[in-house]
């Protein structure tokens, strides 16, 4: 006869099924959040060429008051850069931003933003700089008075 003692055994671990069960479930959740991650790492990338602009554009502006020359923030497709005239020549002031390469948004408009030696910009619109990946955009408005909006 077997006793109630034989029956019980102590069991340590977990069954093939058990295991199974938390995979699947782990793998349900991580298929419903792999799309928002995507959505919020596009977001971030829009936001940090927004700042990295912001950037630019305040160091742009110090150059211009430190040199007491007009400083140019230059866009051309999605790459950004600081020049300052010298005499017949044109200084680039630091390197070259590959927004597109770094943070692979597209930049619109090209062209360009000077910065007077008050601080102000040559401008007699506010200049608007869009930034977009996917479907998330985000843009940036210098006025005439040298504010980011």
């Amino acid at each position: 006869m077997w006793t109630s003692t034989a029956l019980t055994r102590n069991r340590a671990g977990f069954s093939l099924i058990e295991a199974m069960i938390v995979v699947v479930v782990l793998g349900l959740m991580l298929a419903i959040a792999t799309p928002r991650i995507g959505q919020s790492l596009v977001l971030t990338n829009v936001r940090n060429a927004r700042s990295a602009t912001v950037n630019l554009y305040a160091r742009a502006r110090i150059v211009a008051l430190q040199t007491r020359k007009p400083a140019t923030l230059n866009f051309n497709g999605g790459n950004a850069w600081i020049t300052v005239p010298n005499g017949a020549v044109t200084d680039t002031i630091g390197a070259v931003t590959n927004l597109t390469g770094e943070y692979g948004v597209t930049v619109a408009p090209s062209g360009n933003v000077t910065v007077l030696p008050t601080g102000l910009v040559n401008a007699a619109v506010p200049i608007k700089v869009v930034f977009s990946k996917n479907s998330h955009s985000d843009s940036l408005t210098i006025s005439g008075y040298g504010r980011i909006e």
